[in-house]
């Protein structure tokens, strides 16, 4: 990690993702309080995050195909200028009251963000490799949490002040700040086998999995992370504050503020666990403690028990993403981190929506006491029934490899590595 302070690369995929990430989370959460203002609704005030999450899952094929460009720079500067418009178009559609084509554009924003978020893996992955790739692939996330706590700050200190169109003009500014970062880098180029390949991605991505249970389960356990905890987090974060609690917008960014530090910090203790981070338990107990301390949270009686176990499941959280997004960078080969990457983003964000809406949707007929351990319940599910597929899919490898060796040169039942990087 030390080594990478130093690597001009790193640096400045660090600085395009913290830049733009601080004008999106100051957005997000400044036009979701607004929502939550005027309607009145939680599902009102969690449809800005969902709605920016729609066409990445119904287009992955395409989200790839764009990643997966020769010219990948190039990509990413387009889709932040995009990206920047779009923040434009927004703040003067809500000044003239035109929610449904505020929508449309978070639905196009949101295509985008994909893009970006799946080329910047991509591209980690064709400048990164050997021990250099393990640890940025632990370390490069640690930009995006950043912003979202900055973005928290400079919402803090933005609303009220500030009307909602000069908030999108800043969102905008970030992205092109972003896309001088981006331009900056070299121009690293795909394999040709990546370049041309066609077809779809998630199809694509489940031959993948099916000959490496390792890319599988690290896979799923990112799809499930991103889907179960921060599609809760999408929702709580404003509804606690001001349902909850009766607080205004304000608390929204100052609660975004301390989740982050913890959001920091959970990411932050994969790349300081060295080894361990790797051991196979390690995702599974982080996802399962944060499904707990997830239900802690949400039927906490106090304000301080609430703050402190919602900050505990937010490491917790942080802290399974980012070993199981690092394990899925260094388990997939450079041709296959296009696919992969834009399949998990794809599975992750399509959970996201389901569970934003329906956190969102059960506040609407239930107290959150009551939402928290129908959430927590399915995550606890979920990742019982991951590793049964993963440990299955391991078993049906070893079978074929072990029936398809000569008996004559058959010694011993096959090895299959796993995830951690051990023989089993």
């Amino acid at each position: 990690m030390k080594g990478l302070l130093h690597d001009r690369n790193f640096l400045l995929i660090q600085a395009a993702t913290l830049i733009s990430a601080t004008g999106s989370f100051m957005l997000l959460l400044a036009v979701s309080a607004e929502l939550l203002r005027r309607s009145g609704s939680g599902l009102g005030a969690a449809s800005v995050f969902a709605f920016q999450w729609i066409l990445p899952v119904l287009a992955v094929s395409a989200v790839r195909r764009i990643a997966d460009q020769p010219g990948l720079r190039r990509v990413l500067v387009l889709a932040e200028l995009a990206g920047g418009a779009l923040s434009l178009a927004i703040g003067l559609l809500l000044t003239a009251d035109l929610l449904p084509l505020v929508l449309g554009c978070f639905l196009l924003r949101g295509f985008g963000e994909a893009v970006t978020r799946t080329g910047r893996v991509v591209l980690l992955r064709r400048l990164f490799d050997g021990p250099r790739l393990a640890a940025a692939a632990s370390s490069f996330n640690i930009a995006f949490y950043t912003g979202a706590t900055l973005g928290g700050v400079a919402g803090g200190l933005v609303v009220g002040r500030l009307s909602l169109t000069e908030i999108c003009a800043l969102d905008a500014a970030s992205f092109v700040v972003a896309a001088l970062c981006w331009r900056a880098l070299p121009d690293a180029r795909a394999a040709a086998d990546a370049a041309g390949r066609r077809g779809g991605a998630l199809r694509e991505a489940l031959r993948m999995m099916a000959g490496n249970p390792a890319l599988l389960r690290q896979a799923g356990y990112v799809v499930l992370s991103t889907g179960v905890f921060q599609g809760f987090h999408n929702a709580a974060r404003t509804l606690l504050p001001m349902r909850g609690l009766g607080l205004d917008d304000r608390a929204v960014m100052h609660l975004q503020v301390a989740s982050g530090l913890a959001i920091i910090l959970g990411a932050v203790l994969v790349p300081l666990l060295g080894g361990l981070s790797r051991r196979r338990w390690l995702t599974p107990c982080a996802c399962a403690l944060a499904c707990l301390l997830l239900v802690a949270a949400s039927r906490a009686p106090g304000l301080g028990l609430l703050i402190a176990a919602y900050l505990a499941f937010l490491v917790a959280f942080e802290l399974a993403f980012t070993a199981a997004q690092a394990g899925l960078i260094q388990a997939a080969t450079t041709s296959q981190m296009a696919t992969m990457q834009a399949a998990a983003n794809a599975g992750g964000t399509a959970l996201v929506i389901l569970v934003t809406l329906a956190t969102g949707g059960l506040a609407d007929l239930m107290p959150m006491a009551a939402v928290g351990p129908v959430i927590g319940v399915a995550g606890l599910t979920l990742i019982a029934g991951l590793e049964l597929v993963a440990r299955r899919a391991r078993a049906m490898l070893s079978q074929a490899m072990l029936s398809t060796t000569p008996p004559s040169t058959r010694r011993a039942a096959p090895v299959v590595a796993d995830d951690s990087g051990e023989a089993r």
